[in-house]
This record gives C-alpha cells, structure tokens and sequence, in this order.
C-alpha cells in the first residue's frame, strides 16, 4: 500500500498529531523492496521525492496477524453485516458484538448472526461473538470492578455504541494479551470491499510508527465521501453531516489547547485554514489502535465515544502537564460516574494519524435527528470535558472559557441541548480498562463459552483461550 507521508503535526507534549495522509494505491510493490524489508513490520520505504511511502505487503501481513477487529452492530441486515465480516482480512481476529433485538427459536436475530458466522469457519478466521446484553458479560465487569459500565435495572451491560466498544476491547484483551492491535469497523457498511482497505489501513498507520513499546498509535480514517443519490444523481459528498460540526470544533479545541507545537499563543482562537482543517477523523467509526492505548484510555457513552479520543488525550498531556503534577481533581463528567478520578498521565509518546480511504463509504441515511443526537454527544463530550481546564489557565475568560460559551450558543440555537439542564448531553465517562482485573473478567466470561451468548469459531480445542 502507498500513502502520502504526514506534511506536519501538532504536538502536545507526549501527544503528537500528525496532519491527514491519502491512500494513494491500495497494492504497490516498491522496486528496491526486498523480502528481508517485507518481514519487518516497521519496514517503509520512500519514493516519488520522499512524499509518499510504499508499506510492502509482507510489512502490512505481519501487522494485520497481530490485529482484532471489532465489529459492533445492532440492528443491521444479516446480509450487511455477513458482508462486512467477509471483507475482513482472514489474518485478523474478529469480535462481533451485537445489540440487536433478540427474540424466540428462528425469531432471535442474535442466534441468526450466530449461525452466519458459522459459515467462516474452516477457511483460518478466527471468530468471536457475543451479545452485548449477555448476563454473564454484566457479571463479569461487575466482579473486575467496573460497576459504573452496568445497567442497575438488569444488571447487564447498558445500550450504547461505545458500551459495546468496551466490551469488544476486554474481550480482545483478556482472551487475546499477545495481539498487539486492535481496530473498529461499523457494521453498517453496504460495501463491503472498502472494510478490507479500512484494515490495511490500519495496519500502514501502525507500520508507519514506532514498536508498541516506544511509543502508542491511534489511526483514525476518513472515508474518500460519502455518496448521496440527489435528483436521480450520485453525488460523492466529502464529508458527513456529523463531522461538519464536530470536526471545525475539535479544531477549535486544539487552537485553545494552543495549538500544538507549531502555535504556542494561547491568548487567541485565530487560525489559518490549515489549522482550522486539522483534524478530519472527529467522528471516525473505522479507527484502530495499539492494545495498550485501549487499555489506557477513558471511553465515552454513546455516540460521543470517538470525539472524545481527543479531549482524554489532551487532558492527559497538555492539561496535566501544563500544571506540573497530576491533578487530584475531579472531572465533572466523572462525578456524576461514580466519582472516577481524573486519569494517570501518559508514560509514554501517543502518535494520532489520520488516513483518507480510496473508497467511498456507502450506508444506510440516518434522519436529520438522528445526526442530531450524534453530534450533539460529540459536542456534549468537548464542553463537559473542558469544564475544569479553565483553571489552568487562572481565569474564566481564556480561550476554553471563551470556546465553551461558543460551543453552548451554537447548540443552544439549534435546539441540541437538554430541556431540563439548559446544556448539551452530558456523557458518560467509563475509566481506562486498564483499571479493572483482567484475569478476573476472562475467567467468569470464559465459563460461559457456549452456555450464554458467547461464541467461538476457528479455534483450535474449541476455546479462544487456546489461541
């Protein structure tokens, strides 16, 4: 695979954010490439001026033999989501993990996705499933210490994309700690032939990096457009409703935040158009990254999960350390989740990069509200999330003052924020997996294999602790 090579960045102390790079071909060979090169996973190889890198093929199989892609669905046609999973690179381990309404015998949408996973099995994929409202999944977080990721009417798992997320990322690491990588990839993709480019690309982010033990990799994807049938035409729109107004703000954030290494003002928002179009990934369902950073990170409820990548990360290592120490503080996002405190800092560099795809992203449209909801969390995730970084700043009249009141106003005329609170939603905010016990969550889960919803196919003895 070709890519451009990342013309600048933003650094954030040890959060580094590189500019948007381009698929350019998705199968090139690099003339001076040889088969020594093509079996170091970090192997790359410039040309065309030193503009562009050329990820061999055997660089990017290597990485992909260390990567579980999660696949977090709800209510999508088989047919879609058997797509989607076929697309997936046979070297990659896939979870899927449903929400989807479950009923009796042949009425039970689940045991349907159940039995058309089954179809892969027998060709080397290795595949997981598992409902998102599994009693024993509930149970499981419960005895690892994750109480506050539990519905106390059911004691199950609550609703929610980013629930479902968190359990895919536990499931990945408790059954699976020598996979190096892990990728999402939404399930409502009607071509499926772009899911495997989406997972290349991802595995030309991580090669483009440094090892998992230097240094953390999120690789974030833009999709190429999104095609839109207007007027009896196709039109290729380059970007979705949701991200034309989360993405201009999350940029507006970094120019708060100071605007990273090459902007150090932090007495002005002013822009130029470059820093204004920084970040195009805001709202990335299709994003990978290294296990440990998964492990690391806070997760937001919902449909804030993604945007909200951005705001732990800066609290992490410009906040914090714009302070001196670690802050003891609260978040006021945490106080209401059972009084989580405010993370560790980071110990080591994080890389984010962003891809722009060849391919075009085709699902189905969601109505206006529904896109309202959406980027209503992602802007909900950057206001609460901010609440206390003004006093960083040792005035209510800073930049982050100054952005919050913008972001507010700018719901507030559209009739995004809540009746009753007069604000944006607040989401949930889970802590870092890294906190719960691990062994205890895979052992309970564990023994549910075939009993509950858990299922496994392609594993040698039949469990996925056998891999």
């Amino acid at each position: 695979m070709r890519l451009t090579l990342p013309s600048s960045s933003r650094s954030f102390g040890l959060l580094h954010i590189a500019e948007e790079v381009r698929v350019l071909d998705l199968d090139a060979q690099d003339p001076g490439g040889t088969e020594e090169e093509s079996n170091n996973p970090q192997g790359q190889s410039e040309a065309s001026g030193g503009d562009t890198v050329c990820l061999l093929r055997g660089t990017l199989d290597k990485v992909l033999s260390e990567m579980i892609i999660v696949v977090p669905c709800k209510d999508e046609a088989l047919s879609v989501v058997k797509g989607v999973i076929s697309a997936i690179p046979a070297s990659c381990l896939t979870i899927l993990v449903s929400n989807c309404e479950r009923g009796e015998h042949d009425l039970d949408r689940y045991m349907q996705q159940v039995e058309m996973i089954k179809t892969f099995a027998g060709y080397g994929r290795n595949i997981l499933a598992i409902h998102q409202k599994d009693a024993t999944a509930g149970a499981a977080f419960q005895a690892a210490g994750m109480p506050n990721l539990i519905d106390p009417s059911d004691g199950t798992i609550r609703n929610g994309k980013g629930e479902g997320m968190l359990l895919g990322i536990a499931i990945a690491a408790a059954f699976f700690p020598t996979r190096r990588y892990i990728g999402f990839v939404d399930a409502d993709n009607l071509h499926a032939g772009s899911v495997n480019e989406y997972c290349r690309a991802f595995a030309a982010g991580f090669a483009m990096s440094s090892s998992p033990d230097r240094e953390d990799t999120m690789v974030r994807l833009r999709w190429a457009s999104k095609p839109k049938m207007r007027n009896g035409q196709i039109e290729f729109v380059a970007e979705g409703r949701c991200s034309k107004i989360v993405n201009p703000w999350l940029n507006r954030l970094l120019m708060a935040c100071g605007g990273g290494k090459r902007n150090s003002n932090l007495k002005s928002l002013s822009a130029t158009d470059t820093d204004k179009a920084f970040i195009t990934t805001g709202n990335a369902g299709e994003h990978a990254m290294t296990m440990d950073l998964a492990l690391k990170l806070r997760m937001a409820a919902g449909y804030a999960i993604e945007p909200f990548h951005f705001v732990d990360l800066l609290e992490r290592t410009q906040i914090l350390s714009a302070s001196g120490k670690t802050s003891e503080r609260q978040n006021p996002t945490d106080r209401a989740n059972n009084g989580t405190k405010t993370p560790k800092p980071l110990d080591k560099p994080i890389r984010v990069l962003q891809v722009r795809t060849l391919s075009p992203h085709f699902h189905r449209a969601s109505d206006n509200d529904h896109i309202t909801r959406m980027w209503a969390s992602g802007l909900g995730s950057i206001y609460h999330g901010t609440a206390t970084y003004r006093h960083f700043q040792g005035s209510d009249d800073g930049p982050i003052s100054k952005l919050r009141r913008e972001i507010d106003a700018f719901a507030a005329e559209r009739g995004a924020v809540d009746g009753e609170t007069g604000e944006l939603p607040r989401p949930r905010v889970y802590q870092a997996l890294e906190d719960m016990d691990m062994a205890r969550f895979g052992e309970v889960l564990g023994s549910s294999l075939g009993i509950g919803s858990l299922r496994a196919f392609g594993f040698a003895g039949g469990h996925p602790a056998s891999v």
